[in-house]
């Protein structure tokens, strides 16, 4: 069996690094030293955010120099509306990250390019609403997709010399054109190699039919848009195959075109300018998405594309765990079958029927349907008495449910739950920790901190999670700098946790640490949560006043 894994899931900045590596964008301001630091990804190196814009619109303008962006038959006239597309989806993705982390279930690597797939799909539901949307308003030709049928290396070698015929150019009046042997002119139009940036200019140059400067400069950035698309989509391949890169891209040209003759016939929805420009600016979370989307998805015949249209508008989250899940119970299916039911000793799975109602129970949970998972992780707990995973997760849920409904028998059933699985296994330091959540979240602070501090040191060693309870327990009863020693813990084990990053810049500003409120705050924006420590701090200072 492979080895289970931990999903590395990168940052923005390293994702955009990527980009510029791979499409060789030259702007000095991609390789200052602030750039590197935010191609990184590294927290001990983030940038201010105005650093990061200018990184953004340093890219957005180069890549509008390349012909990206900008229609083919026309010339850069308006500003591009890239750096509103690279900054919203940077900072989503920032956001989405931060989530999927701690929520992924084990993945193994041969499996991992289906959650990639997942989330690769929603931003080309996204993009493709945006580019409608543009096309509708700058009533543009919808002749500029065509390139995405051409962006494989084979397929862009075939672009090309089919551009070579059109022109009725022999290879080595090419060759000769461009200044190189006719073997690399073969390479170009047989094989896919690249031409480099200059090379390819002067192959703009020599299929200009007539030479004017005009269509010379339409040809280049033809050429440069297809060239550069096809290097993003070598990148992508190496995280989501082959297939799924040409699936996205055929669903993009059709989903651009369907929405467009959507708005152009008004069926779908009649739209005004203002609307347009907020779908062109919000995407998916445009007012105007939701009757375009439920309608894409009617037409749709693909099963997991209809799921994606349908989950597009709302939880993007939820759809990535979803597909994680589904792959997750496959490969239990699998093993339970391959080992003719009995289950591998590695799984820790005693009994096959509790393990099912467990597995749906989570499913409820991702679902949102907490009363029905609680009857299914409790029919696990009965069928396999000695599994604390079973009382852990029962405790879990009736502790939740009973402090957000102020259930004070559903908080006694959790607790009594969490402890059953503190004796089956007393080393396991998660439902320690829950006890201590649970007692804080009902107003027992000082009995949390009490309990939390009690947990033996020969117990598993502590994690994030046990700091986080420990912080918040403290904070609640004005411990600030025990508080805030206790949340600067727990980020060092887990340093994408945005909720206990926003819960330390908060208690460092009780504290009147400007340092390291400062400090937290860098890491508080870079985990894309300035709006939840904004909020955060508004909350206490009417606290305050109201003390």
């Amino acid at each position: 069996m492979e080895s289970e894994v931990s999903p590395q899931l990168p940052t923005s900045g390293q994702i955009l690094g990527v980009l510029v590596n791979s499409m060789g964008l030259s702007d000095p301001r991609l390789r200052s030293k602030t750039a590197q630091r935010f191609f990184s990804g590294q927290q001990e190196n983030l940038v201010k955010e105005s650093s990061r814009l200018e990184i953004i619109q340093a890219i957005s303008d180069s890549m509008v120099e390349l012909g990206l962006g900008v229609p083919p038959d026309q010339k850069v006239t308006t500003p591009s509306v890239l750096p509103s597309i690279l900054d919203w989806h940077a900072g989503h993705w920032d956001r989405t990250r931060i989530y999927l982390l701690p929520r992924m279930f084990r993945v193994y690597p041969s499996h991992l390019t289906a959650v990639w797939q997942a989330y690769l799909r929603l931003a080309v539901i996204d993009l493709a609403l945006r580019v409608a949307a543009h096309m509708h308003l700058t009533k543009a030709s919808q002749i500029g997709l065509d390139f995405l049928d051409w962006i494989s290396v084979s397929r862009r070698a075939a672009y090309l010399n089919e551009k070579r015929k059109d022109a009725n150019i022999s290879v080595m009046s090419l060759a000769e054109s461009v200044g190189v042997h006719e073997n690399t002119v073969e390479g170009w139009i047989y094989q896919g190699t690249r031409p480099s940036e200059e090379n390819l200019t002067k192959i703009g140059k020599a299929l200009a039919s007539n030479g004017d400067p005009d269509e010379c400069e339409l040809m280049i950035r033809e050429l440069r848009r297809l060239y550069w698309v096809s290097e993003i989509a070598e990148v992508l391949e190496k995280y989501v195959g082959t297939d799924a890169v040409e699936d996205v891209a055929i669903r993009l040209r059709r989903y651009v075109q369907w929405v467009c003759l959507a708005l152009n016939d008004g069926h779908v929805a009649k739209p005004r300018p203002s609307d347009l420009e907020e779908l062109a600016t919000v995407g998916v979370y445009a007012s105007l998405a939701q009757p375009l989307l439920a309608a894409l998805a009617r037409s749709e015949s693909d099963d997991e594309w209809k799921d994606d249209l349908m989950s597009a508008g709302s939880d993007w989250v939820r759809r990535v765990l979803e597909v994680n899940l589904q792959i997750h119970r496959t490969e239990e299916d699998a093993l339970i079958q391959d080992t003719d039911g009995r289950i591998l000793e590695d799984w820790d799975v005693r009994d096959p029927r509790a393990y099912e109602h467990y597995q749906r129970s989570m499913e409820l949970r991702m679902q949102g349907k907490m009363d029905e998972a609680i009857k299914e992780v409790a029919k696990a707990a009965e069928l396999d008495p000695l599994d604390p995973a079973n009382h852990f997760t029962l405790g879990s849920y009736k502790g939740y449910i009973g402090v957000r409904n102020g259930d004070e028998t559903l908080v006694r059933e959790g607790l009594e739950a969490c402890w059953i699985a503190v004796t089956l296994d007393p080393n396991w330091i998660v439902p320690w920790t829950e006890i201590g959540w649970i007692l804080v979240k009902t107003g027992r602070a000082k009995e949390a901190v009490e309990h939390l501090r009690a947990i033996s040191p020969e117990r598993e060693p502590l994690d994030s999670h046990y700091y986080a309870a420990l912080g918040t327990a403290l904070r609640e009863l004005r411990d600030h700098a025990g508080s805030l020693a206790a949340f600067e813990e727990s980020l060092k084990l887990n340093p994408n946790n945005r909720s206990v990053a926003v819960a330390a810049a908060g208690v460092a500003k009780l504290a009147d640490d400007k340092i390291r409120f400062n400090r937290h705050k860098k890491v508080v924006r870079h985990l894309g949560a300035s709006q939840e420590l904004d909020q955060h701090l508004e909350l206490w200072e009417t606290f305050k006043t109201l003390l």
